[in-house]
């Protein structure tokens, strides 16, 4: 019963992470929260959890490759600071 009842706070943690990491890359957390989410009559389907999960899975691949060392050469050139 108590983890069928668990939305509300995974749609809070959803905009706290709008807030405390402010940006596009977070901006489709809200997106989703207000847009499709609390619109649904009873609850968001199963297809909506999953493009919840692959996202945030995505994006913390590409932030932990963003902080490898093998990058950081490449993140550091004038190329990329002007692109």
């Amino acid at each position: 019963m108590i983890i069928s009842n668990t939305q509300p706070l995974i749609y809070f943690f959803m905009i706290a992470s709008m807030y405390t990491n402010a940006g596009l890359i977070s901006l489709p957390y809200p997106i989703a929260v207000f847009g499709y989410a609390l619109l649904e009559e009873t609850r968001p389907r199963y297809e909506f959890w999953g493009w919840v999960r692959n996202y945030t899975v995505a994006l913390l691949a590409f932030k932990f490759a963003a902080n490898l060392s093998i990058l950081e050469e490449f993140f550091g050139s004038e190329a990329f600071k002007y692109a």
